[in-house]
């Protein structure tokens, strides 16, 4: 995991310091904040049903994301990025949050926006209480929900469409979302959001 994450943030500093000093020309706001709609694809532990033995089903959860950014020049800014996503699988309710923070790079331009990322904090994936009935017994038992947080990681990045001075369309934000919870790794996670970015003030 290191070997990938130290690449990442080296190809960031890069782009930042390549951005030719014409981009300087074009206004931006002092912070955006963005909310919309999120989907996570992720590997679902599960049993094949023809051979018996355990395999991984890949599953769309749908649920929400948000972020703020605090853009401290014109291409560098400070992003905290929040998002939940929700799914039964199987008759139980799973859940997966992220809360995230990190430096984003923009390329500013008059009708496009396109950014990266890298991004780091927690992520929490848990289930709700859900009801089971055996049917041999006839005998129902309510299991109750549980939660476990650890390690999140976002890379990726995404293209706003500028509507105006103060609204912009993300179509999309797409990120590898990593993550190590319950001890284990969970690397094949990725995330999209889709929704409307709100510009504050202009520098």
């Amino acid at each position: 995991m290191r070997r990938l994450i130290v690449p990442v943030i080296g190809l960031a500093v890069v782009l930042a310091l390549s951005i030719p000093s014409f981009a300087q020309e074009v206004n931006y706001p002092k912070a955006e904040i963005f909310g919309g709609f999120s989907i996570s694809s992720m590997g679902v532990a599960s049993v094949d049903p023809t051979t018996g033995l355990p395999t991984t089903l890949r599953n769309s959860f749908w649920g929400w994301q948000g972020s703020a950014n605090g853009n401290l020049t014109h291409s560098l800014a400070i992003v905290g990025d929040f998002g939940g996503q929700y799914k039964t699988v199987a008759g139980v309710p799973m859940n997966s949050y992220q809360f995230l923070f990190g430096p984003r790079i923009t390329f500013r331009r008059p009708r496009v926006t396109p950014f990266v990322h890298a991004l780091f904090g927690g992520a929490k994936l848990g289930t709700g209480s859900f009801s089971f009935t055996d049917p041999i017994t006839g005998l129902s038992a309510t299991i109750p929900g549980a939660s476990s947080t650890g390690l999140g990681l976002a890379m990726g990045g995404g293209i706003d469409v500028n509507m105006n001075d103060r609204l912009a369309l993300r179509v999309p934000q797409f990120d590898w979302t990593p993550m190590h919870v319950g001890g284990v790794w969970t690397n094949n996670v990725i995330r999209i959001g889709i929704g409307l970015v709100v510009k504050a003030g202009q520098k």
